[in-house]
């Protein structure tokens, strides 16, 4: 297969980079939502929480998640990097697919229907059994996507678990 050039290996690799970022920023800001902005007096303190917290999960963090796979999936065909000749890479490529299915079909549906409740309920969704759950669950996945995040950059970085070898494969 067709390897990419020197100069499009470093544009693919500002993009992935944006894309990482972004998605790690968003990760962290919601991580402030959570922990920060949990005190609501009204009804329009609890909706605008939800509509921001909604609003950068599925307009800007997913996309730099799906943009940041993508750009993952370019270098692991057209570069010499690969999918599985690198321990980090493969560390990578688990935490980055578990992140984003479980995103996809569980936090995102979740996000969106807290938005609901908070809407349609107002204070009274802090009474709402499954509105509860999902500010419990929101705080601790914000917490391990994040360290999972922090840890595939570092892994990005130092590079462990050495090439593996054919035998080890």
């Amino acid at each position: 297969m067709k390897k990419l050039s020197s100069s499009n290996q470093k544009i693919l690799k500002i993009i992935h980079l944006i894309s990482a970022s972004i998605w790690m920023t968003c990760v962290f800001i919601l991580c402030i939502l959570v922990f920060v902005f949990r005190q609501f007096d009204n009804w329009g303190e609890i909706y605008m929480y939800n509509k921001i917290f909604h609003l950068i999960d599925i307009k800007i963090l997913t996309p730099a998640a799906v943009l940041t796979l993508l750009t993952g999936l370019i270098y692991s065909i057209f570069t010499n990097w690969g999918f599985f000749r690198h321990g980090w890479i493969i560390y990578k490529w688990v935490i980055t697919l578990m992140i984003i299915v479980s995103g996809t079909f569980y936090l995102g549906p979740m996000v969106t229907k807290m938005l609901n409740i908070a809407k349609n309920k107002g204070l009274d969704a802090l009474s709402d059994s499954y509105y509860i759950y999902g500010l419990y669950i929101t705080e601790l996945s914000s917490i391990i996507i994040g360290i999972l995040l922090i840890s595939a950059c570092v892994f990005s970085i130092y590079k462990p678990w050495k090439k593996l070898t054919r035998r080890d494969r």
